[in-house]
């Protein structure tokens, strides 16, 4: 459950849920106040008033059992805002879940860990996980997952005359060239975000 519920908001949640799956129906108002032994509807009516509020249920008030419950929150939560340059006043305030899906939308999108430094010069290092859009086109010049003979890397995509530079962003590395002939070589798709953890 989250944070930003009271307890009693969460037993209310719970109780909801509960009676949503063993009987295939949610409860009533009068069936929540019989439950937690409230002496009126209205102490029911503010519970549901504030999970409807934090996006927990939806229902509509003209019927006895609308209360739906939304899909389960994901991912961590977005508390506010920080500077990285001057500082501001950003006081802690719940904005919703910081997940990838959000962040990144799941359709034809993966993940994959990088090993590695060869893109350390624009952000991408050893341990990040790379998001990737799943698609065998890209922009010349792109950061893209790349397979070649069976490999996968990550590097910056140009298109050449009769095959493609697959360009690493450390000078440490090299170039790798590759021909349209080479072997299990194809393009997984351009990287569309990077993840790290400290």
């Amino acid at each position: 459950m989250n944070k930003n519920l009271t307890d009693r908001q969460r037993q209310v949640l719970e109780f909801v849920r509960q009676e949503s799956e063993t009987c295939g129906r949610p409860p009533t108002v009068r069936e929540i106040c019989g439950h937690f032994g409230f002496r009126s509807p209205r102490a029911a009516s503010c519970h549901l008033d504030a999970l409807e509020k934090k996006g927990w249920i939806e229902r509509d008030r003209n019927r006895s059992r609308s209360i739906r419950l939304q899909p389960e929150r994901r991912g961590i939560p977005l508390v506010g805002r920080v500077a990285a340059g001057h500082p501001i006043l950003s006081p802690e305030h719940y904005e919703g879940s910081l997940d990838l899906s959000n962040l990144f939308g799941q359709e034809d999108r993966f993940a994959v860990k990088v090993i590695g430094q060869s893109m350390s010069g624009c952000g991408i290092c050893d341990g990040d996980f790379v998001v990737v859009q799943k698609s065998n086109d890209v922009v010349d010049g792109q950061i893209a997952l790349v397979y070649v003979e069976g490999e996968a890397t990550v590097k910056r995509v140009f298109r050449e005359r009769d095959g493609f530079r697959l360009e690493p962003e450390n000078s440490d590395y090299d170039a790798i060239f590759v021909d349209e002939q080479t072997p299990n070589f194809w393009v997984g798709g351009p990287v569309v975000g990077v993840v790290r953890t400290y």
